[in-house]
C-alpha cells in the first residue's frame, strides 16, 4: 500500500455520557449496534465515582468501578448526534449481591427452563456477553468471573431473562467475550472470539474461536486462534472480521511477549485453522511524535510501554478496512490505520485525536453511517478538576476518510 498519509475530513467530537460523579468506561466490552436509518445503540459500563480513591478508578470487578457498574445501553435515532435519556436501558447490574446474580444467571442450568427463539440474523437482534462475579476472589490479581450471554430481538429494548452459560475450553478456567460483532456465516451460523485464561500462576492466556449453530442457545469451542509463543506475554482483545470472500480475520493485541503491537491472523476454513499473526502497524513512521503537549498529568506513566489498546476493525461499504485503537502513551488519544487491499497492507498510523489527559482511555467501537461517515465511541478522560486525571466519560467522533 502507498505510504501516502491518509487524511481525515470533517472531524468532530462529542460527549455521549458525561457526569463528574460517574465513571463511564469500556464500550468495547459491550458493543455497538447499527440498525440503519440513523438508529445506533452503544453500551458501556456506568458507575458512581467520587474520583478520590484508587477504587474509584480501578478496573477490578471486585473492588473497582466495575464491581458497582450497570451496563447501560444508550440509543441515538439521528445518526449519533444526540442520545436522549428516555432511550436508556440497563442491560445488566453488577452491583447486585452475589446471591441475586446467581439467582438470575443460574436459571440457564435448569433443563426445565424454557428458552426464547431469537434469530441472530435478524437485523434487530443484539447480543451481550456478561462477565459477572459469582464467586470468591481467587487472588489479588484475578477476579472470579463467569461468562453468560443475553440476547434481545427488539434492538436492545428488552432482553431475555434466561441467559446462556459459556464454559471455558479444556485446560482453562476463565473465558470472556468482548462486544465485537458476530461473524455471520452464509449457512446461518455465527462465530466470535474470546479470551481464555488459567486462574493460577504462571497465568496462561490465549484467544479462542467459539461458534453457535442454534442462534446463541449454546456456544461451542472450535479452535485456538493465537497465544503468545514465548509463554510470557498474552494475545488478547480479539475482534473478528468476516470478509466477503469468506476469509475470517482476527485482529488482536500482543502484550509483553513476542511483541507489543496490533496484529492480525486469518482462517480460510471457517475458523478451524489460523495463520501466524503479523503486525499491522509500522514502526518508524509515527505521526504522534509531531504532536506536543503543554503538560502531562503529574500521575501519568511517562514510560508506559503498552502503546496500543483494544483494536476495533470495520469494513466499509467500499471494501476498505479501518482499525481504530486507543493510544496509551503520551500523547494519549485515539488513532487508526487503513487497508485498501483486504488487509494485505496497511497505511501509516493516523491520529484521530491526541488530547487525552492520561492512559485510562480507549476501547473504541465503530460503525459506518448511512452517508459514509464513520462514527466511533470510546471512553476518554481530560482534566476537569476531578482526581486521577479527570472524569472518565463516553466520547464520540465523526470523521470521513
Amino acid at each position: 500500500m502507498s505510504d501516502t498519509t491518509q487524511h481525515l475530513k470533517n472531524i468532530r467530537h462529542i460527549k455521549i455520557c458525561y457526569s463528574k460523579n460517574t465513571y463511564c468506561g469500556h464500550p468495547r466490552q459491550s458493543g455497538i449496534f447499527n440498525f440503519g436509518n440513523g438508529e445506533i445503540a452503544v453500551m458501556h459500563a456506568h458507575a458512581h465515582s467520587t474520583y478520590m480513591t484508587q477504587n474509584d478508578v480501578s478496573h477490578s470487578f471486585t473492588t473497582g468501578y466495575s464491581s458497582r457498574a450497570r451496563i447501560l445501553l444508550q440509543r441515538s435515532v439521528d445518526h449519533g448526534e444526540s442520545w436522549p435519556s428516555e432511550h436508556k436501558v440497563t442491560v445488566w447490574d453488577e452491583s447486585r449481591s452475589t446471591e441475586e446474580k446467581r439467582e438470575i444467571l443460574y436459571k440457564t442450568d435448569s433443563l426445565e427452563t424454557p428458552r426464547e427463539y431469537i434469530d441472530l440474523n435478524n437485523k434487530n437482534s443484539t447480543i451481550f456477553f456478561a462477565r459477572p462475579v459469582t464467586g470468591e476472589k481467587v487472588s489479588d490479581r484475578i477476579d472470579p468471573l463467569e461468562c453468560f450471554s443475553f440476547r434481545s430481538e427488539d434492538k436492545g429494548k428488552n432482553w431475555e431473562t434466561v441467559p446462556t452459560r459459556i464454559s471455558p475450553p479444556y485446560g482453562m478456567d476463565l473465558i470472556h467475550f468482548d462486544g465485537g460483532p458476530l461473524a455471520k456465516f452464509s449457512d446461518g451460523t455465527h462465530g466470535i472470539v474470546g479470551t481464555a485464561s488459567t486462574s493460577s500462576f504462571p497465568r496462561i492466556q490465549a484467544l479462542k474461536f467459539y461458534a453457535t449453530d442454534d442462534n446463541g442457545l449454546s456456544w461451542n469451542y472450535i479452535s485456538e486462534i493465537d497465544r503468545d509463543p514465548t509463554g510470557q506475554g498474552v494475545s488478547t482483545y480479539g475482534t473478528l472480521l468476516l470478509l466477503p470472500n469468506g476469509r475470517l480475520q482476527c485482529y488482536m493485541i500482543n502484550l509483553e511477549g513476542f511483541r507489543n503491537c496490533i496484529q492480525m491472523n486469518y482462517s480460510d476454513d471457517g475458523g478451524y485453522s489460523w495463520s501466524n499473526p503479523t503486525p499491522v502497524v509500522k514502526w518508524g513512521k509515527s505521526p504522534w511524535l509531531k504532536l506536543t503537549r503543554d503538560h502531562v498529568w503529574s500521575g501519568a506513566r511517562k514510560n508506559f510501554h503498552r502503546l496500543y489498546r483494544s483494536p476495533w476493525p470495520i469494513q466499509l461499504k467500499d471494501g476498505r478496512i479501518v482499525i481504530l485503537y486507543g493510544r496509551r502513551k503520551p500523547p494519549y488519544g485515539i488513532g487508526l490505520i487503513l487497508s485498501e487491499d483486504q488487509g494485505l497492507s496497511w497505511s501509516d498510523e493516523v491520529v484521530l485525536r491526541a488530547d487525552g489527559s492520561n492512559w485510562d482511555l480507549g476501547y473504541p467501537v465503530a460503525t459506518e453511517l448511512d452517508d459514509g461517515r464513520i462514527f466511533t465511541a470510546y471512553y476518554y478522560m481530560q482534566e476537569d478538576g476531578n482526581g486521577f486525571g479527570g472524569t472518565r466519560h463516553i466520547a464520540g467522533s465523526f470523521f470521513q476518510l
